[in-house]
C-alpha cells in the first residue's frame, strides 16, 4: 500500500437499497473522525485532569461543483429538503468507510466569475465499518 491521491478518495451515497452513486463533480472532501471525552478531574487528582474516552463521531464535508441532475446530488438534496438519513461511504483505493449520516449543512454559491459549487457537510449517525475493496 502506498500513498494515496487525493483523486482517488470520493464520496458516495446510497440511492436505494446498496444502489451506490459518486456525487458529481467532487472537488474536495474531508473525512473526519473523533472521540469525546469526560472529565472525571476530582480532589485526590494530583493538579492534573483526568478524562475518560468517550464516544465516537465522525463527519464528512465536501465540495463538489453544481450538476444539478447527478442522482448521487438529487438523494443528498432529497434527503436535506425531507429531513432523513442516508448511507454514505468514503471509498479510497483500498477501503469503504461506510455509516448513516444526516445532512447538517448544504449550502450553494455561484460567484460571478467561476463556477457553481455545492457544498455538504454530513454528521454520522451510526458507526462506521470499514471494509477492504
Amino acid at each position: 500500500m502506498g500513498k494515496v491521491k487525493g483523486t482517488d478518495i470520493y464520496l458516495m451515497v446510497d440511492v436505494g437499497t446498496e444502489v451506490w452513486r459518486k456525487v458529481g463533480g467532487q472537488k474536495d472532501a474531508t473525512f473526519d473522525r473523533g472521540v469525546g471525552t469526560m472529565d472525571v478531574t476530582d480532589k485526590d487528582s494530583g493538579g492534573d485532569e483526568e478524562h475518560l474516552v468517550g464516544n465516537r463521531n465522525w463527519s464528512i464535508s465536501f465540495d463538489a461543483f453544481l450538476i444539478e441532475d447527478n442522482e448521487g446530488f438529487l438523494a443528498i438534496e432529497a434527503a436535506f429538503d425531507a429531513g432523513t438519513q442516508l448511507d454514505y461511504k468514503i471509498v479510497t483505493p483500498d477501503y469503504d468507510y461506510k455509516g448513516k449520516a444526516s445532512i447538517e449543512s448544504l449550502s450553494m454559491s455561484g460567484p460571478l466569475a467561476d463556477a457553481g459549487v455545492a457544498s455538504f457537510t454530513l454528521k454520522g449517525t451510526s458507526g462506521l465499518t470499514k471494509t477492504a475493496n
